[in-house]
């Protein structure tokens, strides 16, 4: 029986060295709630490329196919059943959202950043960002090396309405897994302290409902960098936290959702609003 939070996983892959992380920990969560995978593989769609070049297109094709037989060969061994959708669209991120409401997904698996480009410096890439913006559902952004949680859950919350289904939801992640679960709260200056633990309170409390192992945590400071500190001083290894919604910046300028996952080297879920 599945008793996380999500119900109908939907892995986006390439297949790539960037995808392995996400491929890994999207495989372990079907296993472990028993549920069967959904996969979408995202292919260009270019009318004037493939009328001019056929053979360049078939042989995309073909890649394709290969990839989807290696998944599958992955997935019998490790006991998941897949239910693979090739995705054709003029972007990468829209074939991936279009897929998502169709299959009425309520998770998307995806890498934190693909091949290295003229946005290098992305802390999250263009078209992973452009997912987390358009998507409905929530996002769990998975580095290559990341594995399963196996340690410590750390929710990041704020003064936002988004805090209470935060707090829930890593709380039954953490129940689930019989993990240890921290709710981290950061007040920017003095002033605003007593609110922040308050608030830090009332979200530990609705965290236990689902996990008896909780505690809350208030800082003071720069949220980004107290949320890392955490991280890495409490040997957290899946960090769950809000969407930011936001517009895509240029030029490698990117907000503090992408900041808290592009520093990291474990998994972020960034709950739906």
């Amino acid at each position: 029986m599945n008793n996380y939070p999500f119900n109908r996983i939907l892995l986006a892959t390439e297949h790539t060295e960037f995808d392995t992380g996400a491929e890994r920990l999207a495989f372990a969560m079907a296993k472990r709630c028993g549920l069967p995978l959904l996969v979408v593989v995202p292919m260009l769609d270019n009318p004037e490329y493939e009328a001019e070049m056929p053979e360049l297109v078939l042989r995309d094709e073909l890649e394709v196919a290969d990839k989807i037989a290696a998944l599958r060969v992955q997935a019998e061994a490790a006991g998941v059943q897949l239910d693979v959708r090739v995705r054709r669209r003029s972007e990468i991120h829209t074939g991936i959202v279009a897929e998502a409401i169709e299959s009425k997904a309520d998770l998307i698996v995806i890498r934190r950043r693909g091949k290295p480009s003229f946005l290098a410096r992305l802390l999250v890439g263009e078209m992973v960002s452009k997912v987390i913006r358009d998507t409905s559902c929530s996002v769990l952004l998975v580095p290559r090396a990341a594995e399963f949680w196996s340690k410590r859950i750390l929710a990041a919350v704020g003064d936002t309405p988004a805090a209470p289904s935060i707090a829930k939801t890593a709380g039954t992640i953490a129940g689930i897994c019989e993990l240890p679960l921290t709710v981290l709260s950061v007040a920017p200056d003095q002033e605003s302290l007593s609110k922040t633990k308050s608030l830090n309170t009332l979200n530990v409390v609705l965290a236990s409902a689902s996990s008896p192992n909780v505690h809350g945590e208030v800082r003071i400071g720069n949220l980004v960098e107290q949320t890392i500190a955490t991280v890495k001083e409490s040997a957290a290894d899946l960090v769950v936290i809000g969407r930011q919604r936001y517009h895509l910046m240029p030029f490698g300028k990117q907000g503090i959702m992408q900041n808290i996952a592009g520093n990291m080297d474990v998994p972020t879920l960034i709950v739906a609003a």
